[in-house]
């Protein structure tokens, strides 16, 4: 069967922002459509129904909380998986299967601003960002660390081919990829690229990242200033994978960046 809309820029743009859904995190069709500004649910449902199964559709449920029609019981697999938070608990959810429900009180994934959900801007906007490439010694090790922190930032996994990974969100993707042209180890004090920083959602959702993460291998860093290494004023995470390489998630209202740099409110510098 055809799909019910064509795929032009609204569907796309439905598609970056679920995308961009975090793990354990969900959005009602009605949240997509005015996150986006001009479209309502059935609309969303319909981009979803056709163009969507090779994203976190399980991450776009009914307004109260019901997931996708349908694909009930795959949905929930899912969202135990990833941790959403159900409505009773993970075992009332398990239980229930097709009838369990997200608690849309704590599950619910609010943009930082309506601009935010399509940040990364039109693909080949001149000066935005194309791909990132992380050159890495050990895949194996490294491949599952960056794909749990990745996942949980909203990344799909695209290409895999073998040494390496890409992992999309909107029109910018992250290489991660090892083999014979990898010399030596990363040391983030060297010249060159410290860090990568991610916009990481609220407070909330940047502790939850840390927690998530920990389990895959990365380790919080200035862990006696956290999460205010940055300044006062800029709430942020700072983590360092097996591999020694760092990354930054940034909070969304936790302070701007101009007031974190400002001498009168702290020093950046980490070290």
């Amino acid at each position: 069967m055809a799909p019910r809309v064509p795929f032009d820029e609204h569907a796309e743009r439905v598609l970056e922002v679920v995308a961009r859904i975090p793990a354990g995190r969900v959005m009602a069709y009605g949240d997509v459509g005015r996150a986006l500004g001009d479209r309502g649910p059935r609309y969303v449902g319909n981009v979803m129904a056709g163009y969507a199964s090779d994203l976190p559709w399980w991450r776009v449920v009914r307004a109260d909380g019901r997931p996708p029609l349908g694909h009930e019981d795959e949905a929930v697999r899912r969202w135990l998986e990833e941790g959403v938070p159900v409505v009773g608990g993970p075992l009332a959810a398990a239980a229930a299967g097709a009838g369990a429900r997200a608690d849309m009180a704590r599950a619910r994934w609010v943009p930082e601003s309506p601009a935010s959900v399509t940040q990364t801007g039109p693909a080949g906007s001149r000066g935005s960002l194309h791909h990132v490439e992380v050159w890495v010694d050990d895949l194996a090790v490294s491949g599952p660390e960056w794909g749990r922190l990745l996942a949980r930032l909203g990344y799909r996994l695209g290409d895999d081919w073998g040494h390496g990974q890409a992992w999309e969100l909107g029109s910018l993707y992250v290489v991660v990829e090892s083999g014979p042209d990898v010399a030596g180890g990363h040391e983030r004090h060297r010249a060159g690229v410290n860090h990568l920083a991610f916009h990481a959602g609220t407070r909330a959702d940047v502790d939850a990242v840390v927690e998530h993460c920990a389990e895959a291998g990365w380790s919080l860093l200035f862990a006696d200033r956290h999460p205010y290494a940055g300044g006062p004023q800029h709430y942020a995470a700072y983590l360092e994978s097996s591999e020694g390489f760092e990354v930054e998630l940034v909070a969304a209202d936790g302070g701007g960046l101009d007031e974190a740099r400002d001498p009168a409110s702290g020093s950046r510098d980490k070290t």
